[in-house]
């Protein structure tokens, strides 16, 4: 071989690596990420989008439904509203907390439908559209998380098992709705896994800029997570990401009692769902944040608020969370071994050095959250999507060193009850007639 073929053979080489390096660069006690892995996540996310966009319609989000006549038939959510927005030329009634959803979705939203047209009906096109944009960008992100995990030593067999709990957590039943809550979990899911795995600055900082605007014009908490990785990335001092923490919180509370004084909208708003748990009623808070960690992946069989004309599918049918009653049986059992899993691997997780900074930007989002859905807001379900992620994440990344008779175990009662959950919602659903 000429010393020409052998340097640009070589040049090849060094830039491959490089371009290979700049997204899947292994850290310490990581595993590289080779094409294998991407296939892998790759599968994974398909089979996340198709699964989505198949319980949505079987929770009865097609066109003529009763959920797509009006709202607040699941969980308090509005899909009928949101399609009339993304669809039709409705104007957003919460621009204050969506302020970019109809410019970055209604075109993405219609030509999704345009193209569905291809294979039914008008009328059901403008419903299936919207929801395989949703479900595909919330596959994206159970697509990254499911690289995260293959990147943190998670052999396949475990990754298929976890995954299959991730696809069956309860709060999929409002992601895979045709709203917003499918596009902030997958956003959120891939801010996080940029984060982690973008090796190069440049490329790492760019994307989640891109992701703080895609994130925060969705739903406007949303965009502190890239902003989040980006301090983390930034701040390398424990102690400073710690200082700057305790500085952030009271800061965060005057400048939002602040806009609440000034702004007339946002008084409105925030006066329709405001709690205040952690004042008024700290014993129930506590019983929220409980929920909080156990809801999204194994809820209990729902209630239902009886309303003349509005009754709801609800976890919360007297305006408080189901008592501990609703998790005798499976269902509690289910909830145990998901507390068991989720502490185990977290556990696991924290050993690992290289994975701690990110483990702190995991619970500095699910604080806030644990934080503001204890003061505003009240249906924890239809909010889950804004940290069931979390939950999951924080399992994928201790998961590669759970005995895995111990992950099987676990898996049996994990999934029995959410089955049984998914069924039970349908079942609640079915009795709603108006």
């Amino acid at each position: 071989m000429s010393e020409q073929a052998f340097a640009r053979d070589l040049n090849h080489s060094t830039l491959a690596a490089t371009q290979v390096s700049s997204v899947s660069a292994p850290g310490p006690d990581s595993t590289p990420l080779g094409r294998q892995q991407f296939i892998i996540a790759a599968a994974i996310g398909l089979a996340a989008t198709i699964w989505l966009v198949f319980l949505s319609g079987w929770l009865g989000a097609t066109h003529g439904s009763l959920i797509m006549k009006r709202q607040n038939v699941l969980f308090d959510s509005d899909t009928n509203l949101w399609i009339g927005r993304m669809i039709g030329n409705d104007k957003s009634l919460e621009q204050i907390v969506h302020p970019l959803e109809i410019p970055l979705w209604r075109v993405p939203c219609r030509a999704m439908a345009h193209i569905m047209r291809y294979f039914v009906s008008r009328d059901n096109a403008s419903i299936l559209g919207p929801r395989v944009l949703v479900d595909g960008i919330a596959g994206l992100g159970i697509a990254s998380l499911a690289l995260l995990a293959l990147y943190c030593g998670v052999r396949p067999l475990r990754c298929a098992l976890l995954f299959v709990i991730y696809l069956l957590f309860t709060s999929n039943t409002t992601i895979s709705l045709p709203e917003h809550f499918g596009i902030s979990n997958g956003l959120l899911t891939l801010a996080f896994v940029v984060s982690v795995l973008v090796s190069s600055a440049r490329m790492r900082t760019t994307a989640l800029a891109v992701l703080t605007v895609l994130t925060g014009g969705t739903s406007v908490t949303g965009g502190m997570v890239p902003v989040i990785c980006m301090l983390n990335d930034a701040i390398k001092s424990l102690r400073r990401k710690m200082t700057l923490l305790l500085i952030a919180i009271p800061t965060g509370i005057g400048a939002s009692m602040l806009l609440y004084h000034v702004s007339k909208s946002i008084q409105r708003y925030f006066g329709l769902y405001a709690t205040f748990r952690w004042t008024h009623h700290p014993l129930m808070a506590l019983n929220y944040t409980i929920h909080m960690l156990v809801l999204p992946a194994v809820g209990p069989a729902p209630g239902i608020m009886r309303l003349a004309g509005w009754d709801m599918v609800s976890y919360e049918p007297h305006y408080a969370p189901l008592g501990l009653d609703a998790w005798l049986g499976l269902q509690g059992l289910g909830a145990i071994a998901w507390f068991i899993l989720l502490f185990q691997c977290l556990r696991l997780a924290l050993r690992r050095e290289f994975l701690q900074p990110h483990l702190l930007v995991l619970f500095a989002w699910l604080f806030f959250n644990v934080v503001f859905y204890n003061v505003w807001g009240r249906e924890l379900m239809l909010w889950a999507p804004a940290w069931s992620w979390v939950l999951m994440a924080v399992v994928v990344m201790g998961a590669r060193d759970l005995p895995l008779k111990r992950l099987l175990t676990l898996f049996v009662p994990i999934v029995a009850s959410q089955i049984y959950t998914l069924l039970a919602i349908k079942s609640a659903l079915l009795t709603i007639t108006e």
